[in-house]
């Protein structure tokens, strides 16, 4: 199953360098990026990723525009939040923290006025981690996904050699979730839609970031 791949089998080098080479790691790292000149949040906010996993993204951004923020990164493993402590470590003025949290049985605190999920949902209850994000979320989320050429039926490429470890993933192939039914989710969450942007990675992989706020909180700023 995708928990155990994740947290047993899929070695963090094999994953870096699967992501780099589909182009997927930079394309997400600059919707990010470009997330947070829009949602301009206040300085001191608090701001959680779920499935953190190595931070490769601040291979391609620096994290300098988490600096007036708390930040949050929680993974199932263990061992990829070291490598992410690694790359922001050398950043100076960054107030963050780093937890071992399992998305779909959180012991994380409610509170974040933002929460990101990164290529999360596709492996996970996403229905599940769409709960979980706007139960921990008090203003907003943001889920980057994936969506495929339309002669592309799998998460994973075919044909495509497989990076060591990440060969698991093409026996269990991720679940790939449309726009509109992660729209409908979070409706259902009270959550509604505020923001849309998209890259194209390899292959002709559509990299989408949705991002959602809290229905009263939308209303408000009309």
């Amino acid at each position: 199953m995708l928990r155990e791949a994740w947290t047993r089998i899929i070695r963090a080098e094999d994953y870096e360098t699967h992501m780099a080479a589909v182009g997927q790691a930079q394309a997400t790292a600059k919707l990010v990026a470009e997330y947070f000149q829009f949602a301009r949040l206040a300085k001191g906010t608090r701001i959680l990723f779920l499935g953190a996993g190595t931070g490769q993204m601040f291979d391609y951004v620096t994290p300098d525009f988490l600096r007036p923020y708390r930040t949050t990164f929680a993974d199932i493993n263990a061992g990829y939040l070291k490598w992410l402590t690694q790359r922001l470590k050398v950043t100076e003025g960054l107030h963050y923290s780093t937890a071992v949290d399992d998305v779909e049985q959180t012991r994380l605190k409610p509170g974040a006025a933002l929460v990101i999920a990164v290529l999360l949902l596709e492996h996970v209850n996403w229905r599940k981690a769409v709960a979980t994000m706007c139960t921990l979320s008090q203003e907003m989320v943001l889920v980057v996904v994936q969506q495929n050429p339309m002669d592309m039926k799998t998460a994973m490429t075919p044909g495509r050699a497989k990076t060591g470890t990440m060969k698991i993933l093409h026996e269990l192939q991720p679940t790939l979730i449309s726009a509109q039914e992660l729209q409908k989710a979070f409706q259902l969450q009270d959550f509604v839609p505020s923001y849309t942007a998209e890259r194209i990675a390899a292959d002709g992989k559509k990299m989408v970031a949705l991002g959602f706020e809290k229905r009263h909180r939308r209303s408000a700023r009309s």
